[in-house]
């Protein structure tokens, strides 16, 4: 009896200190350094020995709003200073700034493209039976349908003179015309119902184009801090409440950190390049989205039609290959077992967003680097693979910095969902064959 008390005294003693240490290891799991501390040296453009402003006049359209929203960002800049009062002419490292709004414009244009929709129907056929009882065989198809999505283009434009002139007003230190613009869609009824204040993208071109601003004129070295994303990889049967993130992700993300920046590369990259596997854990279910997304990439209907067959089960890693090769012939299954797969295997969703999480910070890196065509590249390749705005405005800000971006030309499509279909650019990692 002792015995069995002693054991079961130890067994709780266990239970309780690994109960008591878990939320440490979560603590020290979670906590990984994600943060780019990056020091950016003054401009060629900077006012030496200036770092005191006074916001004299703001002209224009909203000039108000921009008024503020000058001052607000301003206030961000450590190393520079907002004067509230005029300040003396004695004050040698202060200057007067004032800007006019010169171009506030923002347009909707609607319009509708045709699309087609794919969906699987199921039917039961009542098939002859030597016993007399009726019985029903499942049968499916695909059914396409067209139809009209509604499409509202929204395109905004800002431009913004800024000047410095010393205390005296006698002498300009500073001129110069920044201007900024940015296109939106939004499709489908649901997303226009949600379509935001087009009044929202002026504010964000206006802190946009003030930043540069205050970049070019700053006379100190100007620390940015970037935010790396970690991925995910949810700990398996905790139903994704215990996520630490993706381990090469987050083993590269600390390469960055410390500026090793040519390991991190790698390390992203393998991320995008590394040999599919499988856990042991993954199922592979058929439902009908599966099956559409099988006939979108383009699997022959040789291949898809003895599919149907399973629709509706699921797999794990030791069957799928059995049941794969028992549906369809040798040739097909060497062929398309892996893209088969691929398209219904559980955690589908899981690589599309680390995908997207390795994309954005190659592209936070090579825009560090000064490698913006790279940089351009990630980040529409990040939004390619996980939608969001996060993505599209990391991009959409790189095109301003370049000095590139006008989506009011309306004779290129020049977009992040275009960009995201084009080559890679010269010293990106994957290249398109040549013949």
């Amino acid at each position: 009896m002792r015995f069995l008390i002693s054991a079961f005294s130890n067994q709780f003693f266990r239970i309780s200190l690994r109960s008591a240490l878990l939320p440490a290891v979560i603590l020290t799991a979670g906590c990984s350094v994600t943060r780019i501390y990056h020091e950016v040296p003054p401009s060629p453009d900077a006012l030496s020995e200036i770092n005191s402003f006074h916001v004299n006049q703001v002209e224009g359209v909203q000039s108000a709003l921009f008024g503020k929203i000058l001052i607000h960002e301003l206030d961000q800049f450590p190393q520079l200073n907002y004067l509230a009062i005029f300040p003396e002419v004695s004050k040698t490292n202060a200057a007067v700034l004032s800007a006019e709004v010169r171009r506030y414009s923002t347009n909707d244009e609607e319009k509708t493209l045709p699309q087609t929709h794919i969906s699987l129907v199921e039917h039961k056929v009542l098939q002859e039976n030597p016993s007399g009882l009726n019985v029903f065989r499942r049968t499916f198809e695909f059914e396409e349908k067209t139809y009209s999505e509604r499409i509202i283009q929204r395109t905004s434009d800002l431009e913004i003179a800024f000047k410095v002139t010393n205390i005296a007003g006698d002498k300009t230190l500073y001129f110069k015309v920044e201007n900024a613009s940015i296109e939106q869609s939004y499709r489908g009824d649901e997303n226009i119902l949600l379509i935001p204040d087009s009044g929202d993208a002026m504010i964000h071109l206006a802190q946009l184009l003030i930043r540069k601003f205050l970049d070019r004129i700053n006379p100190e070295q100007n620390e940015h801090v970037v935010e790396l994303e970690k991925g995910t990889n949810p700990v398996p049967f905790t139903f994704g409440l215990l996520d630490f993130g993706h381990p090469r992700i987050i083993r590269s993300n600390h390469f960055a950190t410390g500026n090793r920046y040519d390991l991190a590369l790698k390390g992203w990259n393998y991320v995008l390049f590394e040999p599919r596997t499988y856990p042991k854990f993954e199922r592979f279910i058929f439902t009908d989205e599966v099956y559409i997304r099988l006939k979108k990439s383009g699997l022959p209907q040789t291949t898809l039609r003895p599919l149907l067959e399973i629709h509706g089960k699921s797999f794990d890693h030791n069957e799928i290959n059995i049941v794969l090769s028992g549906l369809i012939p040798n040739q097909d299954f060497e062929r398309y077992a892996q893209i088969i797969k691929s398209h219904s295997r559980i955690s589908q969703n899981i690589n599309r967003l680390n995908y997207a999480a390795a994309h954005y910070n190659l592209g936070v890196v090579f825009q560090l680097r000064n490698e913006l065509e790279l940089a351009a590249y990630h980040f529409s390749q990040a939004n390619a693979y996980n939608p969001q705005e996060k993505y599209s405005q990391a991009w959409t800000d790189l095109q301003h910095l370049k000095g590139e971006y006008n989506p009011l030309a309306s004779m290129m499509d020049h977009s992040v969902e275009s960009y995201g279909k084009l080559p890679p650019p010269e010293g990106a990692l994957l290249q398109p064959k040549t013949n």
